[in-house]
């Protein structure tokens, strides 16, 4: 017997489509929700430093929670949709200080804020400032179907020196998912990556993830992968109360690999991902004692590649 099977030309073109294009085969499958322990974050403070032979970096972090009413107070009014909001009555505040000091050229210095949903790590909102020869804020308020974001920056060298109140150049942009078509169950923000690092334990199981994470002007799916176990030399400080204790010895650290991948196919605005400086793919390496971050490497422009490495960690209270 002879079987004639006669599909449609539009389904054999989608089907080609799929296997033969990345983003698209990328868009075609569901992020899943991500459940962020929010008790299994023990540190509050984190200091990095990282040298090179053309540069150097030093990063400062901070994690606090918020009861939800005080972070809605921080929260910019925006077009475009429905804000997100809180899932629970705690809200995670990460911020971030970091200066990069390339060999040659000017200095950079950003500051980050973010609020973030302490039950999923969705990104609420994030204030990046600029500070140095260019100077600006971005204020991004993420929204139920994109992104709005406020800028503001001096008009000239005189208002450039008043405090950023006064500040009288701004611009309102929206960057819309739907031309992504994300199908994403939540949207975090860049920082949020570190505190999925910091609960490694609980979902190494179900490595790799992918998860959907706004950049400036592009939405990207990150694969999230457990790349191995490293041993790694280790060097720096434990507070922890009135204690200090200084670490310096050998781990076997978990290597966490992030992959960005942009999902707009023919994006208006071109960016590389960026991480606490870092552009375009990343590693985080985590010690599994209480899911510490103890080295992030990758690449900045100025710098080239990088190690960044812990100097100092202060633990939550009662850890």
């Amino acid at each position: 017997m002879k079987l004639s099977f006669r599909w449609p030309i539009a389904l054999w073109f989608l089907i080609f489509s799929l296997l033969g294009n990345p983003v698209l085969a990328a868009q075609a499958k569901t992020a899943p929700a991500f459940e962020l322990a929010a008790d299994k974050i023990f540190w509050q403070r984190l200091s990095y430093r990282a040298e090179s032979f053309i540069g150097k970096m030093t990063s400062n972090i901070s994690l606090a929670t918020l009861p939800e009413e005080d972070a809605a107070d921080n929260l910019i009014t925006a077009a475009g949709g429905c804000a997100v909001k809180a899932s629970g009555a705690r809200v995670f505040f990460l911020e971030s200080h970091s200066n990069i000091k390339p060999l040659f050229g000017s200095n950079e210095i950003y500051t980050t804020q973010s609020w973030i949903d302490s039950n999923s790590a969705a990104a609420l909102q994030r204030i990046r400032r600029r500070e140095g020869r260019e100077m600006w804020q971005k204020s991004y308020r993420f929204m139920d179907k994109g992104v709005f974001r406020l800028k503001k920056k001096p008009k000239d060298s005189r208002e450039a020196k008043l405090p950023l109140d006064k500040w009288t150049q701004t611009r309102e942009s929206f960057y819309d998912y739907a031309p992504a078509n994300p199908n994403c169950s939540a949207i975090l923000e860049p920082g949020g990556l570190l505190l999925v690092a910091s609960v490694i334990k609980q979902w190494q199981q179900a490595s790799p993830l992918n998860l959907c994470v706004f950049n400036k002007k592009q939405l990207y799916r990150v694969n999230v992968s457990l790349a191995g176990i490293r041993r790694l030399k280790v060097k720096y400080i434990e507070k922890s109360g009135i204690e200090n204790k200084r670490r310096d010895t050998e781990i076997d650290a978990f290597q966490i690999s992030f992959e960005p991948q942009s999902l707009e196919q023919t994006p208006k605005n071109k960016e590389e991902f960026s991480f606490l400086g870092l552009k375009g793919g990343f590693d985080i390496f985590v010690d599994p004692r209480f899911g510490l971050p103890v080295q992030i490497r990758g690449k900045i422009a100025a710098v080239g590649k990088i190690n960044i490495s812990l100097q100092t960690v202060e633990f939550a209270p009662d850890n």
